[in-house]
């Protein structure tokens, strides 16, 4: 077990100047906390992962002082071995954190408050929203934020009566739960790009002879006509540690009829299984859908309602 130092560099608390990206940006204001129902799945059970410190709400931030925290030091063995300064083609970080790396990489949490990544006296990057309990990085490959995209795609059922909003959504291996199609970003790559490349992965198992098929109707649904981004942020995720967390672009594309008819879905070789899953509270699997997923969808109901008007 770590104990993080009592005076660990608070965010949003830092006056000091960082320089990220060639630009100079000042951390001149106290960072605003999120709602603590926004960090529940941070603090819960994940199969991978050993037991972590518990903690209540309260003492999320880390402006609240908590002298007995000793968080569970813990990061995935599959981490460890991907380290890209080893392993040619390895997708994580080095051991240690690398400051300007870090920095360069960037938060979306962080930057919508103008803020710069706040730090430990041990140089690992603090979590935007507070403690976990655990640090390192779990089962995440970079320290700091692990940036995802996450593609909402949406139909009218046309098969149901009164044609009810509907989502692709895949059954994940690791824990079993109903998400959104995503997946991590690449260094260099595109948003558009991965939300594009997840889904045909997750959700486009299709046969050799439909495959063609299939990928025409995938490019007219992600053209960028059709897209419209709902969020950007941190994610509530199960993963994240104190000093690594998830952060996503969700982007919705819309289904028109026609290919709302023609979309058929089979799961990849990421996900368990795959379906249209019916949006609304009145629906068990909405309402438990993985990390806070659902409030990405919740978004969406409020342009396009969820039976038509």
């Amino acid at each position: 077990q770590r104990r993080v130092p009592a005076n660990a560099t608070e965010p949003g608390h830092s006056r000091r100047c960082e320089k990220a990206g060639g630009a100079m940006r000042r951390a001149a204001k106290p960072m605003v906390s999120k709602p603590a129902d926004t960090h529940t799945r941070a603090r819960s059970a994940h199969p991978a992962y050993p037991p972590r410190f518990q903690l209540d709400a309260a003492h999320v931030p880390w402006r609240v002082p908590l002298s007995a925290y000793a968080p569970v030091e813990f990061v995935h063995p599959a981490v460890v071995a991907n380290d890209c300064t080893s392993k040619p083609g390895g997708w994580a970080d080095p051991v240690e954190p690398i400051r300007a790396d870090i920095l360069k990489r960037g938060s979306f949490e962080y930057d919508k408050l103008g803020l710069t990544v706040a730090f430990d006296e041990a140089g690992r990057p603090l979590n935007p929203v507070g403690r976990t309990g655990i640090t390192n990085r779990g089962l995440l490959g970079k320290w700091g934020a692990n940036h995802a995209a996450d593609p909402i795609v949406t139909r009218r059922n046309p098969f149901k009566s009164g044609s009810p909003l509907e989502v692709v959504v895949i059954q994940r291996k690791d824990t079993g739960e109903w998400a959104i199609p995503g997946g991590m970003v690449d260094a260099g790559e595109l948003v558009s790009a991965t939300l594009r490349r997840e889904f045909m992965e997750e959700a486009g198992n299709v046969p050799s002879e439909q495959r063609a098929k299939f990928e025409e109707m995938t490019k007219a649904l992600f053209k960028a006509s059709n897209a419209r981004e709902v969020y950007r942020g941190y994610v509530d995720d199960p993963r994240n540690t104190d000093n690594a967390w998830m952060e996503t672009v969700a982007m919705h594309f819309h289904c028109q009829p026609d290919l709302a008819k023609m979309l058929e879905l089979r799961a990849g070789d990421d996900a368990a299984e795959v379906q249209w899953l019916e949006v609304g509270e009145h629906v068990e699997q909405y309402r438990k859908l993985y990390a806070n997923h659902r409030q990405f969808v919740d978004k969406v109901i409020l342009t396009h309602g969820t039976r038509p008007s």
